[in-house]
């Protein structure tokens, strides 16, 4: 089975009302269409470039699981009916690297996010 990168775009009003349910629900449809999940994390939020069927914020969930190749298309097509997901992309990873790559993820789920820097004070 083929490893995937996944980048879902989730409508940010139902995430912060629900982090949960909406993280569950990604998971839940690689689920239905016989994928694995490897990793999940949220990966930000931001705004978008542009609005996308009214929404000008998204917080990008950023996934990755093992799936056989002809069920990615059914995945696609759920993802695009669905209200919680307002964008996706999903990639193949090229298997010498998909080890690596579902670890730093995993790395990044565990660790906090690291405060800025303060500037440096200026020599006088």
């Amino acid at each position: 089975m083929a490893v995937y990168e996944g980048m879902f775009i989730l409508d940010p009003a139902k995430f912060s009302r629900d982090p949960g349910a909406a993280a569950q629900q990604v998971s839940d449809l690689i689920t239905q269409h016989g994928g694995t999940m490897l990793a999940a994390r949220i990966w930000d939020e931001r705004k978008l470039a542009y609005p996308i069927n009214g929404h000008k914020k998204g917080v990008y969930w950023l996934t990755y699981f093992t799936m056989p190749g002809g069920n990615l298309s059914a995945l696609e097509r759920q993802c695009e009916i669905t209200e919680e997901i307002i964008r996706k992309l999903v990639l193949k990873v090229d298997d010498r690297i998909a080890d690596a790559l579902v670890q730093h993820a995993l790395a990044g789920e565990a660790a906090p996010k690291k405060a800025a820097a303060p500037a440096a004070a200026a020599p006088q």
